[in-house]
This record gives structure tokens, C-alpha cells and sequence, in this order.
């Protein structure tokens, strides 16, 4: 079954994804490579653990250190194709704000970061299975065109950037959901919202703060 530990960073989380083998979800913003490291150490793995750097999308504290673990490691890396350009290039691409407060914070966020071409460009909602996680993608975009989630065998879903928890990165009421501060279409996100919550899913990690519970959700989104 697959196992889920999440890992603080300096803005945002990544995730560790075990199973068989083990899947590392996004990897922060810039120079954050040897904090991801020391939290592997802390679960008695190293990269040459690592099958698959999976990003939930192709923002830059998501795709931030890839290039530098990739410096240390080759690994296999994958984002969604819609944000393949993303990563190719090092950049956010057009960011959308909503609200004063993420037109506060967008001049901190929104920067380059080191690119690299991802091995693996995900044009379908595929398992997991061959790099040895019990875990399936989901397409949910909104946040970004290319945006996914990962749902596991072990009722648990790792969703980006779709909701966030709290604010400020959840430094506060990290538990409580809301959505985030950037997002392409909030149709979109609500729709996500929706395919997500038609899962069985009773926890889901974030990018920022969390894990938030399905009740929380349901709670603060009665999408019919």
C-alpha cells in the first residue's frame, strides 16, 4: 500500500510516495535539493531510491530544485504536457491572481527557475504500478492547464495546488481549506474539486499547508 510523508519546505511541500519502490512529489522552489535530501535520509533512502520525480505542475516552488537533485542523481522526471513548457524553459508562465493578497504576493513568487526536460510527458491519466507505487494520476486542472493529482490505494490524495490550506503558505489554519491564490479558470479548479471529491479519498495533501480532510472540503465547497 502507498505510503505518503510529507516534506516541509520553505514555501511549499513536497511529498515522499512509497510503495515497492518510491516516487518523490515535486521538489520546492530553488537551492531546496539538499533539504529534500535530508528528509529522504530521515526515511533511510537516498536518491538512487527515487524512481520518478513527479510534479503536480510546472511552477517554480513545484519544479524549483528538479535540475539541482538531477545534478546529483538521475532520475526520471514527469509533468503534465500542458505545462511541459514550463519546465522546459524555467518559468511560471502567465500567473493569474486572485484577490489583493496574491497581487501582494506575486512579485515574490512569480520567477525563473533552473529548467530541465522531463523524461516522462503525461498525456493520459496513467497508474503507477511500473514505478512501483499503487497510485493512479488524475488530470485536475485549473490551477494550471497542466495540473494532476495522485490518488493511492490507501484512500489519500496528493492534489498541488488545487486547494491550498490556511494562509500564507499555511503558516496559519493550515488545516482549513480555500483556494489558492493563482489560478487559470476557477471553473476549472471547481470542477476538479468536484472529480476529486467523487474518490474515496478522506485526506488530501497540498502544496501549501494541510492535510485537509474531505469534511473541511465538502464543507467549504457544496459543489453539487
Amino acid at each position: 500500500m502507498a505510503k505518503i510523508t510529507q516534506i516541509k519546505l520553505s514555501i511549499s511541500n513536497c511529498y515522499l510516495l512509497q510503495g515497492d519502490r518510491n516516487i518523490l512529489i515535486d521538489t520546492g522552489n530553488p537551492n531546496e535539493a539538499q533539504k529534500i535530501i535530508a528528509a529522504l535520509a530521515k526515511q533511510g533512502l537516498t536518491l538512487q531510491d527515487i524512481s520518478l520525480i513527479l510534479h503536480t505542475h510546472g511552477h517554480a516552488d513545484h519544479c524549483g530544485s528538479t535540475q539541482e537533485l538531477l545534478h546529483t542523481h538521475k532520475i526520471p522526471t514527469a509533468i503534465h504536457v500542458a505545462d511541459r513548457f514550463m519546465s522546459d524553459q524555467g518559468t511560471n508562465g502567465e500567473i493569474k491572481t486572485k484577490g489583493i493578497t496574491a497581487f501582494l504576493v506575486k512579485p515574490f513568487i512569480n520567477k525563473p527557475y533552473p529548467a530541465f526536460v522531463a523524461d516522462l510527458i503525461i498525456d493520459e491519466e496513467i497508474n503507477l504500478h511500473e514505478f512501483g507505487v499503487d497510485a493512479k494520476i488524475q488530470f485536475t486542472p485549473g490551477h494550471t492547464q497542466g495540473s494532476i493529482s495522485i490518488v493511492t490505494d490507501r484512500n489519500e490524495a496528493i492534489i498541488g495546488d488545487l486547494l491550498m490550506g490556511g494562509i500564507l503558505g499555511g503558516r496559519f489554519f493550515s488545516d482549513r481549506p480555500d483556494y489558492h491564490y493563482f489560478m487559470d479558470s476557477i471553473e476549472q479548479v471547481d470542477q476538479s474539486i468536484r472529480k476529486m471529491l467523487n474518490f474515496r479519498a478522506d485526506t488530501f495533501f497540498v502544496g501549501h499547508g494541510g492535510p485537509l480532510k474531505r469534511k473541511a472540503i465538502e464543507a467549504k465547497f457544496p459543489i453539487n
